[in-house]
């Protein structure tokens, strides 16, 4: 059974800001009940989705210069998932650790923790998903890596040990690991955009999904992020405890999958409510009130929709922004962060009041 603090604020991946340092102190002075490692896109290339959760996968290299990770064409195939199995299946979770340079927002938070005086139970991070990763990876002739079967189910493996490996770290630092797969991809399900059938992205997703729980070695909390609208059945149904949706946009398409909500709260699923919006226009437009008010009103019609208590949909609620704020200026990122925090407030006292 999932534990975590109903209606915590935490974070989705990308930020504007440029000190790890001072960027760690404003998500553990707003988001204190679960704070989250902060990507740091703005120092380069490789703190993006993509380049980070590349390292110790099989048969890819990362292109600063052209701001790519590929499929590495000069290095025999046949070598390098030798090597990368024989890291895989060794149980060290080692070969698959983000390095500093990389990851500075990751280290930034282990080394905040480790001065012992952060209440918090639980911490979360996050990486690619495998569908994206490997959706956004091409060859030497620009197709997805997601359509070579071989080095998909490669992928899967490592990026699952790459999870696992954050889990561990948070582990050590005595705090509960959650874990958020990011999936922008599965935006484009059923198009021309992503031509792979249901039953395929399930498998991927599970696939990763077992091995992390596996090789995690202990128990981790794995959220699923889709920032876009979807086939939410497909999503609900992968083996996860969160999902995390863009509920300021696309709250209404999520209540078409009725049934597929209810199968995923009746197994203990929560729901990432990604209540503050991260465009800047949207942003300007709405106050702590009017997204409560937002708020308010979509969890009442959840609640009816599911025979449900409001106490029994907070209870397994979080609240996050709707996507990562790395497109935000600085300023509307503070602010972003502000309105997580007030927002959680209120809906903490909302569920004790129930």
């Amino acid at each position: 059974m999932l534990t975590l603090p109903p209606m915590a604020a935490t974070g989705i991946g990308s930020v504007p800001f440029t000190e790890p340092g001072e960027t760690v102190a404003l998500i553990v002075e707003t988001l204190p009940l679960v704070p989250y490692w902060p990507q740091m896109v703005r120092l380069g290339f490789r703190e993006e989705m993509t380049a980070q959760s590349a390292r110790g996968l099989a048969a890819l290299k990362c292109d600063e210069l052209r701001r790519s990770v590929e499929v590495d064409a000069e290095r025999p195939r046949d070598q390098a998932l030798a090597d990368f199995y024989e890291d895989a299946l060794s149980g060290d979770l080692t070969p698959f650790a983000m390095e500093e340079k990389e990851a500075q927002g990751f280290y930034a938070l282990l080394k905040e923790v480790g001065r012992g005086q952060l209440p918090c139970q639980a911490l979360k991070g996050q990486l690619a998903g495998p569908v994206t990763f490997a959706g956004m990876v091409k060859d030497q002739e620009g197709k997805a890596m997601l359509f070579d079967r071989e080095l998909t189910q490669a992928a899967c493996l490592g990026l699952a040990r790459k999870a696992a490996w954050q889990a561990q770290k948070f582990r050590e630092l005595g705090k509960a690991p959650v874990i958020f797969l990011d999936e922008p991809f599965l935006t484009g399900f059923g198009s021309a955009y992503l031509p792979i059938s249901k039953e395929e992205v399930l498998e991927i997703l599970s696939q990763t999904i077992g091995e992390l729980r596996q090789a995690a070695g202990g128990q981790v909390a794995v959220g699923l992020h889709c920032c876009g609208n979807t086939d939410w059945g497909l999503l609900l149904g992968a083996p996860i405890d969160i999902l995390s949706f863009d509920s300021y946009g696309y709250f209404e398409s999520l209540r078409l999958y009725e049934e597929a909500v209810a199968k995923f709260f009746l197994r203990g699923g929560w729901l990432a409510w990604g209540l503050v919006p991260t465009g800047a226009e949207e942003l300007r437009q709405e106050t702590a009130d009017s997204l409560w008010e937002r708020f308010a009103l979509q969890v009442a019609q959840l609640a009816q929709d599911q025979q449900a208590s409001l106490k029994e949909i907070l209870s397994r609620a979080l609240l996050t922004p709707a996507c990562g704020m790395g497109y935000l200026s600085p300023e509307e990122a503070r602010r972003g962060f502000q309105l997580l925090a007030e927002l959680s407030v209120r809906g903490q006292r909302w569920l004790a009041s129930l």
